[in-house]
């Protein structure tokens, strides 16, 4: 049987949670960066994937929200 390595000292408790603190922190950014766009299959405006369409509110060629009940309007573009 061959002798393994073994480190000399113990690894500090602060050490380990601020590797770990800046690990998750790297992993949050990365996951809040990430939004993803797809077209609505219905009147082809952008929208968020797995979130209602803002412009005609289908989602999964259902009508889930009523567009003009709920006061939301279309953006319109300001001319300058």
């Amino acid at each position: 049987m061959s002798k393994k390595p073994v480190p000399s000292k113990k690894q500090a408790v602060s050490s380990t949670r601020s590797r770990h603190a800046t690990w998750v922190r790297r992993m949050r950014i990365k996951l809040t960066n990430k939004t993803t766009l797809d077209t609505c299959s219905q009147c082809g405006a952008k929208k968020r994937r797995h979130f209602a369409c803002v412009e005609c509110g289908m989602y999964k060629d259902r009508q889930v929200v009523n567009v003009k009940k709920a006061g939301t309007t279309p953006v319109q573009e300001i001319e300058a």
